[in-house]
């Protein structure tokens, strides 16, 4: 396969052997043991529970007599957790010595929540349960890359890329699927956005999240319309509820764009309050970042600095049985646009594709001139809980979101537009309200089953303030009920559950032409949507996974009525009012193993479209008095989408640790019998982590070396794109990062260089492919400071 030039393959093969040539031993497993039986209340023996020693990949599953038996672990204290569905959780903790350790556990039983929810104390040991493919990323995870998008933070998983506009816009793109397929879940509410624009980034502070879950494949039961590609789940980290104050300071600094980036979060607990009690806990957090213009490894891209400015108040309230959580933030970002991507007319825009680097060019400057965005997103949330002492569980949410965006064009009748004229204002406002009851764990048919019933409502409305005619003026109400059930039959767990929703969209537009008038159009839309999956154990470390489902959605608006020039991306963009639903099947399975010496996931999965609703090249340019554009049409046509992700963590003994992801993705619009344009390359990734000695003043120190491989992309359609796909490439980068001890405070510190060898590419999914390449080389480094009662 020709992916690379012979220089990179070179470096491929250093990049993954360098740490096998690492004068380390390899060494037996640990000589410790942990073994019991674990009951029910009633004294009975329970098959099919998951033990897992936190921490570790190291873990078991009960047999037929309740027996399990765990081997492989350090001599010295560890903690064991105890899971089985329609049972409360028990975290145990033990010596372990030479030989066997012995741990006896009852469960009992509790009403749980439904999948959707992951145990917070070990969220990846849930996700290998889970009947779709999940990966967590951990707030550990998470540290190692604070300060980047929501998508350049998940794009070493396995089976997501980004579609990027410009180095400071980009959206996670999951098996191919991306914007209004992938919902993104933020603290428990669906994020509303103007999530229709390919340069429209989730409005996520990077520095908030305290856990990053994405599900892979069709989740439209569990969260309703447009759930096709997956779920990327958000969820702060839990409000301290025992009395102190502390919190942490966060700076990072990234060399390519001289970007700057800080965070102050500061949490504390209560103790008896009046008209409170026990169990309160706060949190307030503030967050900023800035950053001028991306270096390429050849020329700056002007214009393509940012501003953020980003605030967070939430407040909770648990007791035994119930407990509620307020929650109210606000993302603001003012944005650049590539200047090169604007341009006169048709002449110069043909020879901007064929020059291989941009006309415009500047010195580095930190101001954001038109094209420019400025987005502001006020999310409101409040969530509660009752649970009865029968054991079933009442929740409800609520959630109040404000999204405005602005655009400002860089022209306006031959002349530059002026500062306070917009091309653009759009005011989103989303109301949405879930309520669910989950009802206490019931014995059938030898089997326990735990189910969730509920119902789910959003109001939303659009106002757009200005003649632009892009996105109109609409109004859409939505409504969805579901039910779903899990049983447990030993080591298999079965799920299944059914949806149907409903959407009434009314919508403003304005007919084309002189003097044109405003329209109302009323369309309504519904639905079904079902999931059926199943896990079994086929032994203690080993899980087969198969989920099978059908989703549908609704054309957004944008994809009905657009007309007119997207700023934010450089192109003009053409609605269909004639488009319909879409609908999708899926299935995938899923093979996983965790063990003492290796972990790893892979998943094979097709995805058949009815009606498949995409935005399709036109290679006629479009010339308006602001410049000439590219021309893309929103078309609809049967499609297939099939392929195969994974990822795996070798540990072969002494300090060293091997990691490797990577994914494909075959598109195939099946009607016209050519590719579907617009699908992610094929990519791989390696890695390799070196675990340095403990020393008095510096602990977790860890050197990291990491490769990552993306082939060109050769399937696509024929005379259906304005430049052939960029051929592939391949990035290094390297990192060392440790705790380290000053006055007795850990100061958490990282220094890393992305793109070692500042290699010149564009990717295929970068929306400026066009037109310039992507950033080059960019050294980062990031300090975390905690202090006072929460501090580890």
């Amino acid at each position: 396969m020709k992916l690379l030039p012979a220089a990179h393959r070179g470096l491929i093969v250093a990049c993954a052997c360098a740490a096998l040539a690492a004068p380390v031993r390899a060494q037996a497993p640990p000589p410790g043991a942990l073994a019991g039986i674990v009951r029910d209340a009633a004294g009975g023996p329970l098959p099919g529970v998951n033990v897992v020693i936190a921490g570790t990949a190291r873990g078991a599953a009960t047999d037929a007599d309740g027996a399990y038996r765990i081997d492989g672990l350090a001599l010295g204290p560890a903690t064991a957790v105890f899971r089985a569905l329609g049972y409360r959780e028990e975290t145990r903790r033990v010596t372990v010595t030479a030989g066997v350790a012995r741990l006896d556990v009852t469960l009992r039983d509790e009403a749980v929540e439904g999948r959707e929810v992951v145990v917070e104390t070990d969220a990846e040991a849930a996700a290998r349960e889970a009947a779709r493919s999940t990966s967590v990323l951990s707030e550990a995870d998470l540290a190692r890359v604070r300060g980047q998008t929501l998508g350049a933070s998940l794009e070493r998983l396995a089976g997501v890329t980004t579609l990027e506009t410009g180095p400071s816009i980009s959206k996670p793109v999951v098996r191919g699927l991306h914007s209004e397929r992938v919902l993104v879940v933020n603290a428990g509410v669906a994020q509303e956005g103007q999530q229709w624009g390919g340069e429209h980034a989730p409005e996520i502070d990077p520095f908030a999240p305290a856990r990053i879950e994405v599900i892979r494949g069709v989740a439209g039961v569990e969260y309703g319309v447009g759930a096709i590609g997956g779920v990327i789940r958000i969820e702060p980290r839990e409000l301290p509820a025992t009395p102190g104050v502390g919190g942490e300071a966060i700076l990072n600094a990234f060399s390519n764009n001289r970007q700057g980036a800080a965070s102050l979060m500061v949490e504390g607990g209560a103790g008896d309050l009046p008209l409170v009690g026990r169990g309160a806990g706060w949190r307030v957090q503030a967050s900023t970042r800035r950053a001028g213009d991306a270096q390429t490894p050849r020329y700056g891209i002007v214009n393509s600095g940012f501003r953020e400015a980003n605030g967070l108040v939430a407040f909770g309230l648990h007791r035994d049985r119930f407990g509620i959580d307020v929650q109210a933030s606000r993302f603001s970002t003012t944005l650049g646009i590539f200047k090169g991507a604007h341009i006169g007319n048709a002449d110069d825009l043909r020879r901007a594709y064929a020059n291989g680097q941009p006309f415009v060019t500047a010195p580095f400057s930190y101001r954001i001139d038109a094209p420019k965005q400025t987005i502001a997103h006020t999310l409101l949330t409040a969530r509660g809980h009752v649970q009865s002492r029968a054991g079933d569980r009442v929740s409800l949410q609520y959630g109040f979101q404000n999204n405005h965006r602005q655009e400002y064009d860089a022209h306006f009748q031959g002349r530059t537009l002026p500062e306070g004229r917009r091309a653009f204002d759009l005011t989103l406002q989303t109301h949405t309200l879930d309520a669910r009851v989950q009802h206490r764990p019931a014995a059938l048919f030898g089997a326990r089953f735990v189910g969730t019933v509920g119902v789910s409502a959003a109001n939303q409305g659009n106002v757009n303030g200005e003649a632009g005619q892009l996105v109109p003026n609409f109004r859409a109400l939505t409504g969805g009920a579901f039910a779903r059930e899990s049983a447990g039959f030993g080591p298999v767990t079965l799920e299944a559950g059914v949806r149907y929703d409903v959407r009434k969209l009314t919508a403003y537009p304005r007919t084309l032409g002189a003097g044109g008038r405003f329209e109302r159009v009323e369309t309504d839309y519904g639905a079904f949507t079902a999931a059926a999956g199943a896990v079994w154990r086929i032994a203690p470390a080993w899980t087969l996974a198969l989920n099978a489902g059908t989703a549908w959605r609704p054309p957004s608006v944008n994809e009905l009525y657009s007309n007119g020039v997207h700023h934010g991306t450089g192109q003009f963009e053409i609605g269909d009012r004639t488009l319909t639903r879409e609908r999708s099947a899926g299935l995938d399975a899923t093979l996983r193993h965790a063990g003492p010496l290796a972990t790893f996931e892979v998943s094979a999965y097709a995805n058949a479209f009815d009606a498949f609703l995409y935005l399709r090249p036109d290679t006629v340019l479009t010339t308006t008095f602001r410049g000439a554009f590219p021309t893309f049409r929103y078309a609809q046509t049967d499609a297939r989408l099939r392929g195969l992700d994974g990822e795996a963590e070798l540990r072969p003994g002494g300090p060293i640790t091997l990691r490797a992801s990577g994914s494909l993705v075959r598109g195939d619009d099946t009607a016209r019998n050519e590719p579907l344009y617009a699908m992610p390359s094929d990519r791989a990734t390696l890695g390799a982590d070196l675990r340095l000695p403990r020393a008095a003043w510096l602990s977790d120190a860890r050197l990291t070396a990491e490769g990552r491989f993306v082939r060109r992309q050769h399937r696509v359609p024929a005379l259906a794109d304005f430049a052939p796909p960029p051929r592939g490439y391949a990035l290094y980068n390297v990192g060392v990062s440790g705790t380290l001890r000053f006055g007795g405070a850990p100061v958490v510190a990282a220094l890393g260089v992305d793109n070692v060898l500042d290699t010149r590419y564009r990717d295929y999914l970068s929306r400026f492919r066009y037109f310039a390449d992507n950033p080059g080389r960019n050294v980062v480094l990031r300090v975390t400071v905690p202090f006072g009662r929460f501090q580890p």
